[in-house]
């Protein structure tokens, strides 16, 4: 399924549940009964189970968005497209309705670059380790001074040694990307990021469903964070929830 443009979002986003070979247990094929039969809330309860179970699959999350989208939390829709594009950064379906369903709540924010290279955060340790060996052998190379090519692995190390450097930056940088387990989503409206852990607090900024945030303590109700702008504040903790469960 691939929902139309947003102003046809909610009259087109007829959310198709995935079938998955995956699981071949009781939840999953009653959930996805229910979901076909229009009990939203009982397929997501059964969808949740599954997720307490930890039998994690882009397809369930996929599926338990849907869900949530039919039941008009799109806060919650938003958080488990994202974690099915974690485990599937191919999933156009998810992409598609994540999108649809960040629109709906007005949030159109372009991606951070922080967040944008965060999807590839798995790849800058490999190229990091690749950079440093290649680094290495040139190094020995270059150091052969009767070898033909010495000047060759002396360009070549140059190189190597530009993209370890850079690569090792990033991986600092961005650290384990979307896969932070510190990272967490706002889902729920009129979350305000505020200068102490009080509802009378004075507010630091207004947050967006689906805006990350990176969880940093928590004191009872509280959360202290920090959110995509840099901002440090307060958020009641039940505003937010971790993207990695």
């Amino acid at each position: 399924m691939r929902p139309g443009s947003f102003k046809n979002s909610i009259a087109c986003f007829f959310a198709a549940f995935v079938i998955s070979d995956s699981f071949g247990n009781t939840e999953w094929n009653a959930a996805n009964v229910a979901y076909a039969e229009g009990k939203y809330e009982e397929a997501k309860v059964d969808y949740i189970q599954l997720v307490d179970g930890r039998e994690y699959s882009s397809e369930l999350f996929y599926n338990l968005g849907d869900a949530w989208f039919k039941l008009n939390d799109s806060g919650r829709a938003i958080l488990n497209y994202e974690r099915a594009l974690i485990l599937n950064p191919a999933f156009e379906e998810a992409k598609a309705n994540l999108q649809t369903a960040l629109k709906i709540v007005g949030n159109d924010d372009p991606k951070t670059i922080r967040d944008s290279l965060g999807t590839y955060a798995d790849y800058f340790p490999i190229v990091a380790s690749l950079s440093f060996w290649t680094a290495i052998f040139c190094l020995v190379g270059a150091l052969q001074k009767r070898f033909s090519y010495a000047t060759f692995f002396g360009f070549v190390l140059i190189g190597a040694g530009i993209l370890f450097f850079s690569s090792l930056a990033l991986c600092i940088w961005v650290g384990a990307g979307l896969k932070n387990p510190d990272r967490a989503l706002v889902i729920e409206s009129g979350a305000d990021l505020k200068y102490g852990p009080a509802v009378t607090a004075r507010p630091v900024e207004g947050l967006q469903i689906g805006q990350p945030i990176r969880l940093i303590s928590a004191r009872g109700d509280w959360t202290f964070c920090q959110a995509n702008t840099g901002n440090l504040g307060w958020i009641l903790s039940r505003k937010v929830e971790r993207v990695v469960p």
